[in-house]
């Protein structure tokens, strides 16, 4: 699916190193955090010399849910863009937080897709019963999702022997997307043999993006040491 090129916004770093990242911001597939979930870590990778573009995908804000399979569609549209728009990039990956984390998770995940690593900030990866966001759930797939659907856009079921390196960041008391969203993830990276970065911290509320400003949650040392395992 070709994407409307108004929907990805391009932040390039002054000094480019030639990788790039897709960002995904969260909000439930309701509303899109495009403030600390979208500018601040497209800017903030600039100063680590990556190019990135934010994408602003499909929310139950612009079309009645369910949305499935448009976020997909465009997410995999925005990748054939930035692959056309810079041809020279030696490596890509995606970072997707929430709601965007599911999204993200799902595109990295996606045979074909050829990304290099992900970054998966507090996402929403099961949408099986026991630990889903139940909002997330309903505006993709509405009130009635098959057992199928359930099935294959659990993150956790489509992770194989080609998943990207991934870096998952949580907060133990999450009250809005539980933790074991993230353990599911990085169970299913082990069992596959995959090299992945797991980073709990043991208090913080759901959405804090970055937490640069917050000397206690800020995740962003664990996120440059993932980037030179990765890059």
């Amino acid at each position: 699916m070709k994407l409307d090129p108004s929907k990805l916004t391009a932040f390039l770093a002054a000094n480019s190193t030639g990788v790039g990242v897709l960002v995904v911001p969260g909000g439930g597939y309701s509303v899109l955090a495009n403030g600390h979930e979208g500018r601040e870590p497209a800017e903030y990778l600039n100063t680590l010399g990556i190019d990135a573009w934010m994408l602003e995908y499909s929310t139950a804000s612009t079309m009645s849910p369910p949305l499935y399979p448009k976020p997909m569609e465009e997410a995999l549209g925005a990748l054939d863009l930035i692959r056309q728009q810079a041809p020279n990039l030696k490596k890509l990956g995606i970072w997707g937080f929430s709601a965007g984390g599911h999204l993200a998770g799902t595109t990295a995940t996606t045979p074909g897709t050829n990304l290099d690593f992900a970054i998966l900030g507090y996402p929403v990866i099961t949408l099986e019963d026991d630990y889903t966001h139940e909002n997330s759930r309903y505006n993709l797939l509405g009130n009635k999702p098959t057992k199928k659907q359930i099935k294959e856009l659990s993150v956790q079921n489509r992770v194989n022997d080609k998943t990207p390196p991934t870096l998952l960041f949580h907060t133990s008391n999450d009250d809005l997307v539980p933790v074991q969203n993230t353990y599911l993830y990085a169970e299913a990276m082990a069992k596959h043999g995959r090299k992945v970065q797991l980073v709990v911290l043991p208090d913080g509320k759901h959405g804090v993006g970055l937490a640069q400003n917050d000397p206690v949650r800020n995740w962003t040392p664990e996120l440059e040491r993932f980037l030179k395992y990765s890059i």
